[in-house]
């Protein structure tokens, strides 16, 4: 297979690492290749990966062509939200029928957002990560902790050959790596610990450790109670207790970590809080029930990326 990985932040330089040091000891290195945003305006071909060990490597870059966009097998979306529907529209054309797209990112919705034709003419994943990375500076990003992943269709037929093979590539390069029958069950699971640690860290400018302060405990409970709501009216069951104890456990896993929503807005940049509580937001209004405190939060971040 051939391998496109889209994006050269902390996550896509992540996979574009471990996949490559993975390939090249089975072919040669055109298996795999990079799209960067602004690709023809990089001037730098290396780029800097610290690993668990604290220790650094620096490796070219396979920047994709043209040609190496249309032979893709499988194109690896890692980018923000945001960036998914954009990103597509502009490889779309160039794009065999019936290449495997997988989509790294955080919340939900992105679906909704690209072309029915697109959707109709490729077979789509969802891939989740619990692996922590981090991006020091352009091109330069470091390995923060290990973690297990999950990949499931969320479009197109299922097909067990390619599933196997999908599964297996991304295992070899960066373990631990399996299949989820239940896909859209995990998505909801991550979409309730992401609505309650990234606008809480970006709101306080805290760690994600001060979530477990006991002056959230009512606002937590109040976005859990209605993420609850909603994912049932989209067919989805959710125990709130369940939600409660993993956004602790996640807090204090990470407690010395800074939340990508916080990130996002101490940088100034957009944060991904549309496909966040903002989903949460539009799931409410499309099945007229009221989800006040995600909404609100929702809309304070939104103020706060007014002002940058």
């Amino acid at each position: 297979m051939n391998w496109l990985v889209v994006g050269q932040g902390a996550m896509g330089l992540l996979w574009y690492h471990h996949l490559h040091q993975s390939l090249k000891t089975k072919s040669n290195h055109n298996m795999l290749s990079l799209l960067a945003s602004k690709q023809q305006d990089l001037q730098q071909n290396q780029y800097q990966f610290t690993d668990l060990d604290k220790c650094a490597h620096r490796n070219t870059l396979n920047y994709a062509s043209i040609e190496q966009v249309k032979n893709a097998d499988t194109v690896f979306l890692c980018l923000k939200s945001y960036q998914i529907a954009p990103a597509i529209k502009q490889i779309a054309a160039q794009l065999k029928d019936n290449c495997s797209i997988i989509l790294a990112h955080n919340g939900m919705g992105t679906l909704e957002r690209l072309p029915q034709d697109f959707i109709e003419k490729h077979t789509l994943y969802a891939l989740l990560t619990t692996h922590g990375c981090l991006r020091n500076a352009p091109l330069n990003i470091a390995h923060t902790g290990a973690g297990e992943t999950s990949l499931g269709l969320i479009s197109g037929q299922s097909d067990k050959t390619k599933e196997t093979q999908l599964t297996l590539t991304l295992d070899e390069a960066l373990p631990k790596v399996s299949f989820e029958n239940n896909i859209l069950k995990k998505q909801w699971l991550k979409l309730a610990i992401n609505c309650a640690i990234n606008p809480i860290t970006a709101l306080h400018n805290i760690d994600n450790g001060g979530v477990n302060n006991s002056q959230f405990n009512q606002q937590i409970s109040a976005l859990l109670s209605e993420i609850v709501v909603v994912a049932k009216a989209e067919g989805i069951e959710l125990i709130k207790e369940e939600l409660q104890a993993n956004v602790q456990k996640v807090a204090q896993a990470t407690a010395k970590n800074c939340s990508s929503m916080r990130c996002d807005i101490l940088e100034n940049r957009q944060t991904e809080i549309d496909y966040i509580n903002g989903y949460i937001h539009r799931l409410g209004l499309k099945h007229a029930l009221a989800t006040p405190e995600n909404s609100k939060v929702w809309q304070a971040i939104k103020h706060l990326e007014t002002n940058f």
